[in-house]
């Protein structure tokens, strides 16, 4: 399944997260496929970054926008449950939070990396499918950088479908 993560043309074809009944695509195109990381035997993360160009922050620095699509494969709880635990481990500032009627928990948030002490700010969405696993799926850039992507992370975040 990981290989053919890799070798999908990501622009405009649908692509489905394996042993999810979720799929989205890239509308704009310029994203890459990086990598997928197997935490432990109920989850799974995938990584993308976005290569269509180079994203240049105020102080000059590049910076590397990121889709992250974290599954939870076997969930019994709801999607605040596991907001909430994901919250545990990697804290933000919520600038906003919405609940669709389909169940789907959105949230637009923030934090300022230890490390680089940059300010970051994302779009997440929280969805859980019919095999009963539940998935986050981050698209996060830097804050001065994110309106510029912010309609592509719109354009993927609305493209995602499930087929429940």
């Amino acid at each position: 399944m990981t290989l053919m993560l890799a070798m999908v043309t990501l622009a405009s074809a649908q692509i489905r997260i394996p042993e999810t009944s979720v799929s989205f695509d890239f509308p704009n195109g310029g994203w890459k496929y990086l990598q997928t990381n197997k935490l432990s035997n109920e989850t799974v993360l995938y990584l993308y970054s976005y290569s269509a160009e180079d994203v240049i922050d105020s102080s000059g620095d590049t910076i590397v926008p990121f889709m992250r699509i974290y599954v939870r494969k076997n969930y019994d709880g709801t999607v605040y449950d596991l907001a909430y635990s994901r919250f545990m481990v990697q804290p933000f500032q919520s600038l906003d939070e919405k609940l669709h009627k389909n169940g789907v928990l959105e949230y637009l948030g923030a934090y300022t990396d230890e490390d680089d002490g940059k300010d970051y700010e994302f779009k997440m969405i929280y969805v859980k499918d019919r095999k009963n696993n539940m998935l986050e799926i981050r698209l996060e850039s830097s804050v001065d950088t994110f309106e510029e992507l912010e309609k592509d992370f719109d354009d993927i975040i609305n493209s995602i479908k499930t087929d429940n």
